[in-house]
């Protein structure tokens, strides 16, 4: 699952700074004034707008600088803590949620469906490494779809890429001095740009060995081949997906798009992909395609037969929508609109219902979206991922 507590231990880290930074200056010695140190015995003068004239001594001064100082720390503290404490407890309800969604899904998939008749049937091509082609056999994952490479963009390439920019750069600024320290610098220089070197020939930028590993798709799931080997997957092993999309936009225009996916399986494995990944534009609806074609036919039947079915805080039922507290019967129910991450249900005048949520806290989103729709009666609609 998408992790939920980094809001929280960086509320928690700032938070604990600033009850450090309270205690550090209640305690502190030094007393300025105008920006000058100040010494027992000293005055400050303080002039408002107004022209009111305000003489201080040392123990003044450092009395009020020790309280200003003090609630300043404080107020930070207590603010970051609070947040902390509210990502905490929103990371724990969601938890609770995504716990009951995979309850559910192992329970509806457990449900027998007839073989598809559709399912591919090709052999994969000559250029799919034999261990892929081995765990795809193995795994049953049967006839060969396509084929997706890495990432070009490798998280390695970049970091070591900025450590050898540091790098040139203070060789650079040693060289205008000569003598030992660019020699030295220069030497410290050469480790980080040998290392972005090794790491761009293995690269698929570079790599011909590189380029075959990636993501091999089949009827039944797919292989994953890396550097530390091959796994296979199967669609109707996956429990639950989310993904989380933020595209970036300068004036209007997107100028970059993060995508996450993470995945939990049945068999307990789990898997976190992103851009370095794979092209995660394409492999990500493809993902969520999969799942939606192996729960979807399940989950009717499981609505059917009286079972609820909850997709973080939303949960479906054969009567309808519950959202918290609220609920909605599916006769209300018009359609669902997704804008910038966010999900909304709407009735059939087109007003919102129920509340929205973002879609990076509904697993198995596609699922969800086309049980929606199929239940309300709705037309299927070209649900942004």
């Amino acid at each position: 699952m998408i992790p939920h507590y980094r809001g929280a231990v960086i509320g928690a880290v700032v938070g604990v700074a600033g009850l450090a930074l309270a205690a550090f200056l209640a305690t502190s010695s030094s007393v300025s004034c105008d920006g000058h140190d100040m010494s027992p015995g000293d005055q400050c003068v303080h002039i408002s707008d107004s022209g009111t004239r305000t003489v201080n001594s040392f123990d003044d001064e450092l009395s009020s600088q020790r309280t200003t100082g003090a609630l300043s720390g404080g107020a930070i503290a207590v603010l970051f803590l609070g947040l902390a404490g509210a990502q905490l407890a929103g990371g724990r309800r969601r938890e609770r949620e995504s716990a009951a969604a995979g309850q559910a899904t192992r329970e509806l998939l457990s449900i027998p469906l007839p073989p598809d008749p559709a399912a591919p049937a090709n052999p994969p091509p000559p250029t799919i490494p034999a261990d892929a082609v081995q765990a795809a056999w193995q795994a049953q994952l049967g006839g060969y779809v396509t084929s997706l490479q890495p990432g070009k963009r490798s998280a390695a390439l970049i970091y070591v890429g900025l450590l050898a920019a540091v790098g040139i750069l203070m060789f650079a600024l040693a060289a205008g001095r000569g003598g030992t320290p660019a020699v030295v610098f220069g030497l410290i220089a050469l480790v980080p740009v040998a290392a972005w070197v090794a790491v761009l020939v293995r690269s698929p930028l570079v790599s011909k060995k590189a380029r075959q590993l990636g993501f091999h798709l089949f009827a039944h799931g797919f292989v994953r081949a890396t550097a530390a080997g091959v796994q296979a997957y199967q669609w109707d092993q996956i429990v639950t997906i989310y993904q989380s999309i933020i595209r970036q936009q300068v004036y209007g225009a997107t100028t970059n798009t993060n995508y996450i996916y993470a995945l939990e399986f049945a068999d307990g494995r789990a898997l976190t992909l992103n851009n370095f990944s794979a092209d995660m534009r394409v492999l990500g609806p493809i993902l969520q395609e999969q799942v939606a074609r192996v729960q979807v036919p399940r989950a009717l039947q499981y609505l059917h037969a009286g079972r609820p079915i909850p997709f973080g805080a939303y949960t479906l039922t054969n009567a309808g929508v519950t959202n918290g507290g609220k609920s909605a019967p599916w006769s209300e129910i018009g359609g669902l609109k997704v804008a910038n991450g966010a999900l909304r249900l709407s009735r059939r005048d087109g007003k919102a219902i129920l509340g929205g949520r973002k879609v990076s806290t509904i697993p198995n989103f596609l699922t969800f979206a086309t049980l929606v729709e199929r239940m309300a009666g709705q037309p299927a609609s070209n649900v942004r991922l």
